[in-house]
């Protein structure tokens, strides 16, 4: 190999005092990643170890360098001018002073095969980006290795995030603990500065806290492990709620930023523009993480744009300040915990603590409040799905809101009722509850209060506490009845008529009578199936037996036609009692095990509890091994979430119990329902019902319950206009504004793509050459933009792992259109076809996306559709010509040379036309332009259009 430069020095790397930890997973990546690009870049938050994992990848990568390994550290560097200098003093070129430029470190690399490193780029990334792009254009066996906290930009550049280090998994075992990637890493680092130390028994919870709570981050861990000289694992635990008054013991040798946590975030901190500084510590206020939807209303405004914070929110996920976690479509952004208090340190510091905790409290109650509605409907799912990855939020805010806001605590928590019952955190719920009744703002009669109230009755009515719940019951029905709340007034008698239901009173009958009238004349599928359950008990309590099946076969087909599983166990296990009651085992235990079956896909811990009970009780003369086993997994769930028995069930429970004692023996049955209690809650369904039972599909919707669309209903339009500078109108409204480009090439894309493309697949239309991190984070930021530029979320939807226009939405768009049209057109007969090729053209205002920025993925497109259009027009102008319209061929023949001006078969066809219609002067001009244009781009015209420029050159020669 032709070498024009001094030896690259070999082996000259920076050595570790600290053995190397884990990370096999990662080192197996990053090789096959080297082996397909020139440039890599680790990125990765501070202290996330990217420079550690960068030495002993280049380690690795060294013996395929023949030509030698350069590492360049430029944290001590804070000019880029300076940066060449650094790179050609690595490579081991003399320092002979001066300027040193690119150019110089090309020919000192040269063709040779070196490896340079360049270690902390993120204070220098445009000097670096433009310094490796010069490089690895002009030095083809080059490759390079950079760390940073973003990516460099380059073409050709496989950025690659530097995950945290594994944690260990929740409850596991101590072997398996000691091999997660960040407990080794602490404990080596414990040993380091206290030799005895190792994980024991009676240490590992604290020290797999210690990781978790550190987010797996090295830095933070080695820094609390070398607290270990003087405190225990569970004492530095107990303290990492102030993180930065702990870890603050790094090396003396350390870089300055690594000797601290504080430090380290300072660096990353203060790397950012003031609105990146801005808007990074109010995302402190965000606990267990936030979307897209929320953040605008909280970090906007003070000098931030709302607009701007998406962008930002983006830039600060691209630095590694912000980790980007996926579920389905959806990304949700978090700060790291330690990142977290660094944030929220800043906010104080800021003076903006109260001002941003308001705005979080009222970004997510809005939030709440937006999908409340749906807690009753077949949305519910959804609904519930939206808010519980917020629940550390919801806590947060209810917390702040007690101390500084007691009304509207009073209206959050009231407002909270229906997502509590469909969570499994009835405890903390009644806490909440308990507390804001409490408070003087829940003092005065207002709907506030009734809703409040209504929480408290129906929680205690649910968890069997009767007496306790029909006071909160009935005056929250009275105060919804004088607020105006006919709706809350209804719910409030259906669990009043609960209480008396689950002691079989009749006077269940006259509350859920009540109920049931408002729930039929609004429609109310969910309040009414529960009106009839409730009224059907009280039936059968006043011997109407027959009134009683008939109210519950019409709750079950509700809950059939209602589609939900949920609300269709508990219509079933609930007329399984009534069944029960009459003697019909058989039939009961068939309900029972469907109601199972429905909670298999829709758990709601009460009435599997319940269910499980009732599936117990028919077993039981068969299996009373087995159904002994089943009632201890019903009481552990019920432990769970402190509920008791309905009076009705625990009377007939309790003789159940009685029965199996008889049958087994106290000691046999003891030992199988202690066998169940140890059952975990996700495992229940399958140990008590290990064969699957079929639902029947629903029934269509019952007359009383269907809806009513609005006269004259049409699904929503989106018109999109792609051909000559972008419009988009939605429902006969254009958009005149949007965030940025991408979300308008995002649209287009995908309205091109009918079968809709992978998250990857528009990764790398849109984003070609970025990195996969920068990737999803780009992606989701802009599919947000969109979905809110639109105006309708549900518009662009996931299926089957690919993004596409919502099926049931009507699309025109004119790229569509044309293509259509122009096939057809130009497939027809001469007669036919001169008015469908002027349609088609007249759909083609300009070149596809004219004057928009996009990705080159535009391109083929815009010259494909160009090259069709040009067709088109060829096709029509000689169809004119043949007619005697030489004027209309003139003119077809200029469009296309408007379209492309070095189209030569256009050039003869207008020349023939002109010429013919008399005009040879002017053909003459336009063959001494059209000379002039190939002259200029050093082209040499076909021999036939030159025979055709002789002809009409000759005087009286034909041009035919």
């Amino acid at each position: 190999m032709t070498q024009s430069g001094p030896d690259v020095p070999r082996g000259k790397l920076p050595v570790e005092l600290t053995q190397f930890v884990g990370r096999e997973r990662e080192l197996h990546a990053l090789r096959q990643l080297a082996g397909t690009a020139r440039l890599l870049t680790l990125t990765g938050a501070g202290g996330s170890g990217k420079s550690r994992l960068a030495l002993e990848l280049v380690r690795e990568l060294a013996a395929l360098s023949p030509d030698g390994v350069a590492w360049v550290e430029l944290a001590p560097l804070m000019e880029p001018r300076l940066l060449p200098g650094a790179v050609l003093r690595a490579l081991g070129a003399p320092d002979e002073g001066g300027q040193v430029s690119a150019e110089t470190i090309i020919g000192a690399v040269h063709d040779r095969a070196v490896l340079i490193v360049l270690d902390n780029c993120e204070h220098l990334v445009e000097a670096c980006a433009d310094l490796a792009a010069a490089l690895l254009r002009a030095c083809p066996n080059l490759h390079i290795v950079t760390t940073s906290r973003e990516a460099l930009g380059v073409a050709g550049e496989r950025a690659w995030l530097v995950p945290p280090l594994a944690l260990p998994a929740a409850g596991a075992e101590l072997a398996a603990l000691a091999e997660s990637d960040a407990v080794r890493l602490f404990v080596d680092r414990a040993r380091d500065v206290l030799p005895g130390f190792s994980l024991t028994p009676a240490n590992a919870a604290a020290v797999a806290a210690i990781c978790t709570r550190l987010d797996g981050i090295p830095l933070a861990i080695e820094l609390a492990a070398a607290r270990v000289r003087h405190m225990s694992p569970e004492q530095i635990r107990d303290r990492l709620g102030n993180a930065f008054a702990l870890l603050t013991t790094g090396a003396r040798t350390a870089l300055p930023r690594h000797r601290t946590l504080r430090a380290t975030l300072d660096w990353s901190h203060d790397l950012l523009s003031e609105p990146g500084r801005i808007v990074l510590r109010r995302l402190g206020v965000f606990r267990g993480g936030f979307t897209l939807d929320v953040v605008e209303s909280v970090a906007a405004g003070d000098g931030i744009a709302r607009e701007a914070v998406l962008d930002i929110v983006g830039t600060l996920a691209d630095r590694s300040l912000i980790v980007v976690r996926e579920s389905g479509d959806r990304a949700r952004y978090h700060l790291l915990e330690t990142m977290r208090q660094y944030a929220l340190q800043r906010l104080d510091e800021a003076g903006e603590t109260e001002r941003v905790r308001r705005r979080h409290a009222d970004a997510l109650i809005a939030y709440v409040a937006a999908v409340e509605p749906d807690f009753t409907t077949v949305a519910r799912r959804a609904a519930f799905a939206q808010l519980e990855p917020e629940l550390d939020n919801i806590r947060d805010v209810l917390a702040w809101t007690h101390e500084h806001d007691p009304q509207q605590h009073v209206r959050f928590v009231g407002m909270l009722w229906w997502f509590w019952y469909s969570t499994r955190h009835w405890v903390e719920a009644h806490r909440w509850i308990t507390a804001a009744l409490a408070l003087p703002a829940a003092a005065p009669p207002s709907r506030e209060r009734a809703a409040l109230l209504f929480a408290a009755g129906a929680l205690a009515a649910l968890r069997a506490q009767s007496a306790e719940a029909r006071p909160y019951l009935e005056e929250a029905a009275a105060l919804a009845a004088t607020q105006g709340d006919d709706r809350l007034e209804a719910y409030a008698h259906n669990y009043i008529a609960m209480t008396w239901a689950s002691s079989l009173s009749p006077q269940a009958i006259e509350h859920a009578g009540r109920a049931e009238r408002w729930m039929r004349a609004h429609q109310d599928a969910y309040g009414l199936r529960l009106s009839l359950l409730l009224g059907g008990m009280g039936q059968q309590a006043a011997g109407n037996t027959a009134i009683a099946v008939a109210k519950m076969e019409e709750a079950v087909a509700i809950a059939r036609a209602f589609g939900q599983d949920r609300e269709l166990a508990i219509a079933l296990q609930t007329f399984a009692t009534v069944l029960i009651g009459m003697g019909d085992v058989a039939r009961a235990e068939q309900l029972a095990a469907e109601s199972v079956e429905a909670l298999r896909r829709d758990p709601a811990f009460l009435f599997l509890a319940r269910a499980l009970e009732y599936l117990a009780y028919c077993r039981a003369s068969r299996e009373p091994e087995r159904s002994a086993r089943t009632l201890g997994i019903a009481s552990a769930i019920r432990q769970h979430i402190a509920a008791g028995r309905f009076a009705h069930d625990e009377e007939r429970i309790g003789q159940l119990i009685v029965g199996l004692r008889d049958t087994l023996g106290a000691a046999e049955y003891e030992r199988c329902f202690a066998e169940g209690t140890r059952v975990q809650p996700v495992d229940a369904i399958d140990d008590a019902l290990p064969e699957r039972v079929t639902i029947p599909p629903p029934a269509p919707t019952t007359p009383a319950l269907a809806p009513a669309l609005p006269a004259g209903h049409a699904p929503a339009d989106l018109d999109v206009r792609a051909l000559g500078p972008l419009e988009v109108i939605v429902q006969g409204h254009r958009i005149g504004t949007w965030p940025y480009t991408k979300p308008k090439e995002m649209l287009v894309f995908l309205l091109l793509q009918p079968q809709g493309r992978t998250r990857a697949e528009i990764g790398e239309a849109l984003w070609p050459g970025a990195g996969a991190a920068q990737v999803r984070n780009s992606f989701h930021v802009t599919m947000h933009h969109l979905r809110k530029t639109l105006g309708h979320a549900d518009w662009i939807v996931l299926a089957n792992e690919r993004y596409r226009a919502a099926p049931e939405i009507t699309v025109a768009l004119d790229v569509t259109q044309f293509q259509q049209q122009a096939q057809a057109a130009l497939a027809l007969e001469p007669a036919a076809a001169m008015a469908a090729l002027r349609d088609a053209m007249r759909l083609y205002r300009d070149h596809f996306l004219a004057g928009e920025t996009a990705a080159p993925w535009r391109d083929e497109v815009q010259d494909r559709l160009r090259r069709m259009f040009c067709d088109v027009a060829m096709r029509l102008g000689a169809l004119l010509q043949d007619a005697g319209d030489l004027d209309g061929a003139v003119a077809a023949y200029e469009a296309v040379l408007a379209s492309e001006p070095l189209h030569e078969e256009a050039h003869r066809a207008f020349l023939l036309a002109i010429t013919r219609s008399g005009r040879r002067a002017h053909a003459l001009r336009h063959i001494e332009r059209f000379s002039a244009l190939l002259e200029e781009l050093e082209l040499e015209p076909e021999d036939e259009t030159l025979a055709l420029y002789e002809r009409i050159r000759s005087a009286g020669v034909s041009p035919n």
